[in-house]
């Protein structure tokens, strides 16, 4: 506690780019509390036991541990600025009675947009044919055999605000959109008009492209892991703009040698920002640095949804701008 204001530190890793300042949080919680920005190198991990915060404005880079909740006992309260929350230790937050927030409402059309971008560069081998051009060619069969994108099944796999978000835009391809969600609400499908199936090996089996967009946990960490990935459709398509966690890259490797799945389009990937060398450098993979959230607008909401939790924690309001971790 700085004075009779609280502390409000934003919390960010060396070179990440989220949080160099804390500007926008700082304009936003205005006079209820005193902000600052803080960049946690990995092998610094003591600055999070000094920086006395009674909140915290968390960026995925960063991991919070059962370690810092027992030695932080000032914490009130923890907002993730993002979607996921795999960097929480949420279980030892909750021992300590330290809520913890997330904000899953920002930026759902930029990750969507992002979702069907890898899939069409992918399907329209858009990379094969810039480098054609730029090596001097100009040979419309250097595109291969790609396929009519209508009719094609488009498998989703956790129908939530991005999920659904993704499938409206399948569809306006004339993709047929089936999904697996077993905490979606019965019904939901009716009302969407979609096709809902019951087991993921079925709908991975049918599918001609697999979108991610669900939560990495316990439950989901290698959700497809080599027996899921080789039930997957010969020349399918996996996009994976959720949490890198959620595919086993050791179970990838030889099920793209396999061609189960073909091709793969990541914005996530498991460890990132160090990735593996074959994977980097694999010819029918097509990989972008975790930014799939970003535009300026996007980042500007997520900084400005997670500051205004703060600074309504702060007063004593309803908070409105993120949704507490169930």
């Amino acid at each position: 506690m700085t004075g009779s204001r609280p502390s409000v530190v934003v919390l960010d890793a060396p070179g990440a780019g989220y949080a160099e300042g804390a500007e926008p949080e700082g304009e936003v919680i205005g006079p209820h509390g005193d902000v600052r920005p803080l960049i946690v190198p990995a092998h610094r991990r003591d600055l999070l036991f000094d920086m006395e915060a009674d909140y915290v404005i968390l960026w995925h880079r960063v991991a919070l541990d059962a370690e810092f909740f027992e030695k932080s006992a000032g914490c009130r309260a923890v907002v993730c600025a993002s979607v996921g929350y795999d960097h929480v230790d949420i279980d030892a937050a909750r021992a300590h009675g330290v809520p913890v927030y997330h904000v899953p409402h920002y930026g759902t059309e930029e990750v969507a947009d992002h979702t069907l971008a890898l899939f069409l560069a992918l399907e329209r081998r858009l990379g094969e044919l810039r480098d054609h051009v730029a090596n001097g060619g100009w040979d419309w069969r250097a595109i291969g055999d790609p396929r009519r994108l209508r009719g094609l099944v488009w498998g989703v796999v956790g129908l939530g605000r991005i999920g659904l978000a993704v499938a409206r835009r399948a569809e306006a391809f004339g993709l047929r959109v089936v999904f697996f969600d077993p905490y979606n609400h019965p019904g939901i499908e009716k009302a969407l008009a979609v096709e809902r199936r019951h087991d993921l090996d079925r709908l991975l089996a049918e599918s001609d492209v697999v979108s991610l967009h669900v939560p990495l946990t316990a439950d989901t960490r290698h959700l497809l892991d080599a027996d899921r990935l080789h039930r997957m459709r010969r020349r399918s398509v996996l996009i994976n703009t959720a949490r890198g966690g959620l595919i086993d890259l050791s179970a990838l490797e030889g099920a793209l040698a396999e061609e189960r799945p073909a091709r793969v389009g990541l914005d996530v990937v498991d460890g990132e920002p160090d990735i593996p060398h074959w994977l980097r450098n694999h010819p029918r993979a097509l990989i972008s640095p975790h930014a799939a959230f970003y535009s300026s607008s996007s980042l500007t909401e997520l900084r400005t949804r997670a500051a205004e939790a703060v600074r309504q924690m702060i007063g004593g309001e309803p908070i409105t701008s993120a949704v507490p971790v169930s």
